[in-house]
């Protein structure tokens, strides 16, 4: 998602044309899921994917048609003939895509812009929040135009005046917002007309404790999966954007500091990798000891290494908040037989994911049932 925000801001200041495209509604096997989004603009480049190669020539070709005409579509891809050549596409994954073609002088315009800066403001605090778009009562292509409001966890609604959506709309959007899951985005018929809540979840900080050159792998990984990502040491001449280049941030913070120095706004995830036995330990107590979420903490080195740290931080009378301890992953990583840097740092951004996102590492091909999360069924009346 970030890249989809940070393009976007660049082409909503320059110029016109280009299209956004948005995966409504899915239905069996298919790459991506509902909220994936691609940018189509001018010459050709595309920013992102809704699928893994098959359908985004098809849909840039579609997303000409509505810039050229300002109008939006819902076009649909169906891969369960038994004819594999669907559209010539020869899709061949046995499942349907809906997707959403919109221009993005809809999002230049006054209302556009309000609701994307809304957005960006909440993503840029760590909050999640979600787009309600309203398709009107029938399935009309291309579609007479977009009803859309923004709405956060507390159902606060930034958009068009909140008659031109039912209560039960906007209480179905806050439902899937709140959801546990990662992206709970889906396309619901709520009363008489159909509504897409997309469910805009922010980028997870990560924070990389140790300015090594095994960090530089961990960090350039961690960027295109899109974490943001700050890389903190105490050595000024380590902690610096020309050795890690890929790095949102690099801070230079005294151990005792880094409390009071690095945000832990977002629920970031936290990787210890300093080789510093006093150093990781010194961090470690201030996280352990914080009233603030992580979605993970992870201390490199044996397990034995964390213990003798836990043990020394109590015995220094520090009231280390169980819950936190009880979280802390050593050794990192998941069992892949990682020995270089590289493959360390993807078997530790593999852990981070799955403890992010609920799951167990397993080969797919071991996975009884569906491998993506099971589809909500939400329906409401007006």
């Amino acid at each position: 998602m970030r890249e989809i925000v940070e393009e976007m801001r660049t082409q909503l200041a320059a110029g016109s044309g280009g299209a956004l495209v948005t995966i409504v509604r899915t239905t069996g096997s298919v790459y991506r899921r509902e909220g994936a989004k691609m940018l189509c603009l001018p010459g050709g480049r595309l920013v992102g994917s809704i699928s893994g190669g098959c359908l985004e020539s098809d849909v840039y070709e579609a997303s000409q048609d509505v810039v050229a005409q300002q109008r939006p579509i819902l076009a649909g891809y169906d891969t369960n003939s038994e004819n594999d050549n669907v559209w010539g596409l020869g899709l061949g994954c046995n499942g349907t895509v809906e997707v959403l073609i919109e221009p993005l002088d809809w999002w230049r315009g006054a209302a556009g812009r309000a609701l994307f800066d809304a957005l960006s403001r909440h993503v840029e605090a760590g909050e999640r929040c979600a787009l309600v778009t309203a398709f009107g009562a029938g399935d009309g292509h291309p579609l007479p135009g977009i009803q859309r409001v923004l709405v956060d966890a507390h159902g606060a609604v930034v958009g068009e005046p909140a008659s031109a959506f039912e209560e039960a709309e906007l209480d179905a959007a806050v439902d899937l917002l709140v959801n546990e899951r990662v992206r709970p985005s889906r396309k619901l018929r709520v009363g008489a007309r159909e509504v897409f809540v997309d469910v805009i979840v922010p980028p997870t900080p990560l924070l990389v404790v140790g300015a090594g050159h095994d960090a530089a792998p961990l960090v350039r990984m961690a960027r295109e999966l899109g974490f943001v990502v700050t890389l903190i040491d105490s050595r000024e001449r380590f902690a610096t954007r020309e050795r890690f280049p890929e790095a949102d941030f690099a801070l230079c913070v005294r151990p005792p500091d880094f409390a009071s120095k690095v945000s832990f706004a977002g629920s970031p995830a936290v990787v210890l990798m300093t080789h510093n036995y006093l150093v990781d330990r010194e961090i470690l107590g201030q996280i352990l000891v914080s009233d603030a979420p992580f979605t993970y903490v992870g201390a490199l080195g044996p397990h034995a290494r964390t213990e003798s740290m836990l043990r020394e931080l109590r015995e220094e009378g520090l009231a280390l908040r169980e819950d936190k301890v009880a979280q802390i992953r050593t050794p990192i990583g998941i069992d892949i037989g990682a020995e270089s840097p590289a493959e360390i740092a993807l078997s530790v951004l593999a852990e981070v994911l799955s403890v992010r996102n609920g799951r167990r590492p397993v080969p797919l091909r071991e996975k009884k049932g569906k491998i993506h999360l099971p589809e909500a069924n939400v329906e409401k009346s007006s």
